[in-house]
């Protein structure tokens, strides 16, 4: 009798022990039943900022390396649906330039990138998005003249020259009476200023500055932003008159040649009157101006607008030479004492021997522009810099 009744305490102590046990069971399981949904919504979540910042960084390394699809001085604008790697996860992203914007900026270097980021169950069932909107600051592949001219050798600024803008030379330099300069002046050796402006600063002993040097062949086929274009070099006269401004401007170069870049006859060459070309002029010799009157270049933006091996040299009384764009030239601008001549520059003027025999009756005047003294650098391949980060929101 007592075995049996030993039996029944025994099972009622189990049946006890199964109850307490399934009760804390179901309590635990009561208390953590949100946790794992939670775990799977943060999965999600990381998911979709990851999607979001691969986004962000797309768009920024297509900012420095356009794809084949980005015209020649556009920029990347970004895309749809774009998967990152091998599921059905993707991101939007969307880049404007500040231009675009409103109120619009005035950088061309500055961007805002967009960049959604969507994680999807496998069915196709949206269970995060994420965004980010980050503004960029993008260096260009660019030379930055900071003067209105630059000498690469020792320099006098004669009159009647005017410089709206800084002055450099790598060596002496010295600003006659009746010259102009109203930004700063600085040389290598010892900067002596007797003209007017007067300079914002004369400074002398300063560090050398390196500028392009206007090799014609990296010209001739140039690469900008990983593609290469080739200029023009069917022109086989040995000057360009008005007609035959006429016909060069006439030619749709955009595709293949979108610095309009023109490949002059070997040789001393000539701009006769009346000639008004678009595009970049390469001489490998002396570039002429011929004739009384006007002569006019207008290099495309981001390019020089005139290279030359030796000199500009003037021919004729009364003849007028107006550049919108950089001029770099291996001599000097040589004015060779003609009456009442003109040089009119808005960009950098990059010299070997300056400006010379300049009569007093003729106007010289370099304009430094921050669009026109900055073009793209196809001598050498540089390294884009790093892309720096302004602004970085997440939602």
């Amino acid at each position: 009798m007592m075995r049996k009744n030993r039996r029944g305490y025994i099972l009622i102590a189990v049946l006890g022990l199964a109850t307490i046990v399934t009760a804390l069971g179901l309590s635990f399981l009561d208390s953590h039943s949100t946790a794992m949904p939670s775990a799977v919504n943060y999965q999600r979540a990381v998911r979709a900022q990851y999607l979001a910042e691969s986004g962000v960084a797309l768009a920024s390394h297509f900012l420095m390396y356009p794809p084949a699809n980005v015209t020649f001085n556009d920029y990347y604008r970004g895309g749809s649906g774009i998967a990152i790697d091998a599921t059905s996860d993707y991101t939007d992203v969307t880049v404007a330039r500040s231009d675009t914007w409103v109120p619009a900026g005035t950088d061309p270097n500055l961007y805002r990138i967009t960049a959604v980021g969507v994680a999807r169950d496998p069915d196709g069932t949206v269970r995060g998005k994420r965004s980010v909107t980050t503004d960029v600051l993008v260096a260009p592949a660019k030379w930055e003249i900071p003067y209105a001219l630059f000498n690469r050798n020792s320099l006098t600024v004669v009159s009647p020259v005017r410089l709206l803008g800084d002055v450099h030379a790598n060596g002496l330099l010295t600003g006659n009476l009746g010259s102009y300069c109203n930004g700063k002046v600085t040389a290598t050796g010892t900067a002596l200023w007797l003209g007017g402006g007067p300079p914002s600063a004369v400074l002398s002993l300063q560090p050398s500055y390196t500028g392009p040097v206007g090799t014609l062949s990296k010209y001739t086929n140039y690469t900008i932003q990983g593609k290469s274009y080739s200029a023009h070099t069917t022109y086989t006269r040995n000057e360009i008159n008005a007609s035959d401004a006429v016909t060069l401007n006439a030619i749709d170069m955009s595709a293949t040649n979108p610095g309009r870049i023109i490949v002059c006859k070997n040789g001393n060459f000539k701009l006769r009157v009346n000639a008004d070309v678009n595009g970049t002029l390469l001489v490998n010799g002396n570039l002429e101006i011929d004739d009384a009157g006007a002569h006019i270049v207008r290099g495309v933006d981001g390019f020089p607008a005139i290279i030359v091996t030796g000199n500009i040299d003037y021919l004729d009384d009364d003849a007028s030479l107006t550049v919108t764009g950089s001029i770099i030239c291996g001599g000097a601008i040589d004015l060779n004492l003609v009456r009442r001549g003109i040089l009119n520059v808005t960009g950098s003027v990059i010299a070997a021997n300056g400006i010379v025999d300049v009569r007093g009756d003729s106007t010289i005047q370099c304009t430094w522009s921050a669009s026109r003294s900055s073009f793209w650098d196809v001598e050498s391949t540089p390294t884009p810099q790093p892309i720096t980060v302004l602004s970085w929101k997440e939602d």
